[in-house]
């Protein structure tokens, strides 16, 4: 199952390439990438989130994309 998730470290690269692009592009960019936000990998690790502070997870990739 883990070699199914995808491993966010080869999406971030990607994404940080994209450095032309809008915000907005850079959002779908990483959603299509990472197919699952909620569980991928870094490396061997099986990571899966949730967001429990009221912050969403589209305004925490938003504050993410916007500092790259």
């Amino acid at each position: 199952m883990s070699n199914d998730l995808v491993d966010i470290r080869d999406v971030f690269a990607s994404v940080e390439a994209e450095h032309l692009k809008t915000q907005e592009a850079k959002i779908a960019s990483f959603l299509e990438k990472i197919q699952n936000p909620y569980e991928f990998r870094v490396g061997s690790v099986i990571v899966r989130t949730s967001f429990g502070s009221g912050v969403t997870m589209d305004e925490c990739f938003a504050n993410y994309l916007a500092a790259i």
